[in-house]
């Protein structure tokens, strides 16, 4: 049996938080610091929901190459960004651009790429929410050379991360290093990337000046909606230095998570919620863009970029292997019985409790209708409807 480093027994605070903490990954490469910051771990996951992760064990290099290969991405002509256009995926993989994504039933005013880790397409007689896996569209090499190999690298980076934070996330549960491993798949972890450009304020009311809420009285604009991740964690490098990022507290307060240089902001995703009852808490959070954002000291910072990776359980995954973690009592008394303000929408919760799998296409079809109309028109329709449903 491996053993388990000792965390710091006590008792956490779970009044809402007000900041974001923060976390330094090489504390938790010490046997003299690891113990506290498996303790500062486990207050972040049960009260925020989001940490700040300094010093991660990913390489400057390929951070700068990713990046550098991104921003040429989106700024390719737009032609040539629809040669993947998100739309000939029935993956959900590819080009998106601004107008398509909806999130909280309101338009996102971004442009997205998604990629995946390597995966084959789904058989015919399989599941049809396990199409939320497959082959990626990318871009051609001609186009952004090297934009293939500097993704696949950096996600690999990522990855392995990811790895190292799902033991310490186990850790700090007072579980065995390994508990989380047989929820993930194991040759290749299921980790989506996406590379994110957001519009500056200009684009805004010459693109969509009749789009449903696009510009809020004080003229702030949605540039991704209130929301949960699906998964079990997200790590965000946020690109540039734009504000906007905020994470809603418990009593329903928004909270800014402004970028760090060298950190990323990790989040609990719906999953680790689901699988932990509720111990893990999934943060709402959103991106909400002001023109001044744009801006620093009166210079023009122009678009605003981010690349989040998304790791993710088995798709295939049920509700009894999702509900089979069991936490020690002095870890699940840590969470009161207490009602939690969210601006994310209610309707998803009873789906991501069914599986990670039907969660994430139930998800991605409200996200993408596009994608939904041309590959799965009776279950975007069966979708919609339950979230009119709903919300009435």
């Amino acid at each position: 049996m491996a053993e388990m480093a000792q965390t710091t027994q006590t008792t956490v605070d779970t009044n809402t938080f007000t900041s974001i903490p923060i976390l330094d990954f090489t504390q938790a490469q010490s046997a003299a610091t690891k113990p506290l910051f498996l303790s500062k771990l486990r207050e972040a996951l049960v009260i925020v929901g989001f940490f700040y992760l300094k010093n991660p064990p990913v390489p400057q290099r390929s951070r700068k190459d990713f990046v550098e290969k991104s921003i040429a991405l989106c700024n390719l002509p737009l032609e040539k960004k629809l040669e993947i256009d998100m739309v000939n995926s029935k993956h959900f993989l590819g080009y998106s651009r601004v107008g398509c994504e909806k999130t909280a039933q309101k338009t996102d005013n971004r442009e997205i790429f998604d990629f995946l880790t390597p995966f084959p397409a789904p058989g015919p007689d399989d599941p049809i929410y396990l199409n939320v896996q497959g082959p990626s569209q990318w871009p051609d090499e001609a186009d952004v050379p090297g934009f293939r190999h500097a993704t696949e690298t950096y996600l690999s980076s990522v990855g392995e991360l990811g790895r190292a934070m799902t033991r310490l996330i186990a850790e700090a549960l007072d579980l065995e290093p390994s508990a989380f491993v047989k929820f993930f798949n194991q040759e290749v972890p299921r980790n989506k990337l996406s590379v994110v450009r957001y519009c500056v304020p200009e684009e805004v009311p010459a693109l969509f000046l009749e789009a449903d809420g696009v510009c809020n009285e004080n003229g702030s604009f949605q540039g991704v909606g209130p929301h949960k991740d699906s998964g079990f964690l997200t790590y965000l490098m946020q690109i540039t230095p734009h504000t906007g990022l905020e994470a809603q507290n418990k009593s329903g307060t928004w909270i800014p998570v402004p970028p760090i240089p060298d950190t990323y902001v990790i989040n609990v995703g719906r999953s680790l919620e689901s699988m932990t009852g509720g111990v893990c808490t999934a943060t709402t959070h959103r991106v909400n863009l002001r023109p001044e954002f744009f801006y620093d000291n009166g210079r023009a910072l122009g678009p605003r970029y981010s690349a989040p990776v998304f790791q993710t359980l088995r798709p295939d995954l049920s509700r009894q292997e999702l509900a089979s973690l069991k936490l020690p009592r002095h870890i699940t008394d840590l969470v009161k019985n207490e009602k939690v303000r969210s601006d994310a929408e209610a309707y998803f919760n009873t789906h991501f409790l069914e599986g990670p799998g039907k969660g994430t296409f139930i998800a991605r079809l409200t996200s993408h209708p596009e994608v939904g109309k041309r590959w799965y028109p009776e279950q975007l329709a069966q979708v919609l409807n339950g979230q009119r449903e709903f919300v009435s």
